[in-house]
C-alpha cells in the first residue's frame, strides 16, 4: 500500500542458519568469554602440573575460529599481564585476515616454522589452538586439558580426545571442558 512495500524475501533455510550459527561462533564476545574461561581455568588447575610443564589444546571447528580464538587468547594474556604463557596456532594452507586483509598462515602468525616443535621445545608455548591440524595423531605427552569447540562424533572424537592418553612422569588426571558437545553425545 502506498509507497511503503513489503519485499518477501525467499531464503534457503538451511544456509539461513549456518550463516547465523557461523556468525554467532565467531562473535567476538562469544570467543572471548571462552577464553577467559579456558586461560583462567588452565592458570588455576593445570599449569603447575607436571612440575609446571602442563600443555593444553584448544580444538575449534575452522581456521577462522582458530585464528579468532589466538588473537583473543594472545590479547587476554597481554590485558592482565601474563608474561608467563604464550599460545600457538596450527591449521593448514592460509586464510583471509578481515582485521588486517591479508593472508596469513601459521607461521606468519606464530614466528616458527615447526609448530609441534616449538610447543615440544618452547617452555613458553603453553596451549595450542588447532582447526583440524594435531586434532589426531598429535603426541605430546604433557598434554593435559583439552578445551572443545567443536561438534566431535564418532571415531573422530575418540581420536581428538585421545590426544590426552599419552603417559608421562605424574601425570594421572587430565581435563576435558567441552563447549560444543553433551556428556551424552561423547559417549
Amino acid at each position: 500500500e502506498g509507497d511503503e512495500s513489503e519485499t518477501e524475501i525467499q531464503v534457503d533455510t538451511g544456509e539461513a542458519v549456518t550463516a547465523i550459527v557461523r556468525y554467532a561462533r565467531l562473535h567476538p564476545t562469544a570467543i572471548a568469554q571462552k577464553v577467559r574461561v579456558v586461560i583462567e581455568h588452565f592458570r588455576r588447575n593445570v599449569m603447575h602440573l607436571l612440575g609446571g610443564e602442563a600443555k593444553a589444546m584448544v580444538v575449534t571447528s575452522s581456521r577462522m575460529e582458530a585464528l579468532s580464538w589466538s588473537r583473543k587468547m594472545n590479547a587476554y594474556l597481554d590485558e592482565r599481564g601474563y608474561t608467563d604463557m604464550r599460545t600457538l596456532v596450527a591449521f593448514s594452507g592460509s586464510l583471509r585476515d578481515e582485521d588486517i586483509g591479508e593472508s596469513v598462515t601459521e607461521v606468519s602468525l606464530n614466528g616458527r616454522s615447526d609448530v609441534a616443535r616449538a610447543f615440544r621445545e618452547e617452555g613458553i608455548f603453553r596451549i595450542l589452538i588447532a582447526a583440524n591440524k594435531f586434532q589426531t595423531g598429535f603426541d605430546e605427552p604433557r598434554l593435559m586439558a583439552m578445551y572443545v569447540d567443536k561438534k566431535l562424533a564418532g571415531v573422530k572424537a575418540v581420536q581428538t580426545l585421545s590426544r590426552l592418553n599419552r603417559t608421562h612422569p605424574g601425570k594421572q588426571d587430565t581435563f576435558v571442558l567441552d563447549f560444543a558437545n553433551t556428556a551424552d553425545e561423547i559417549k
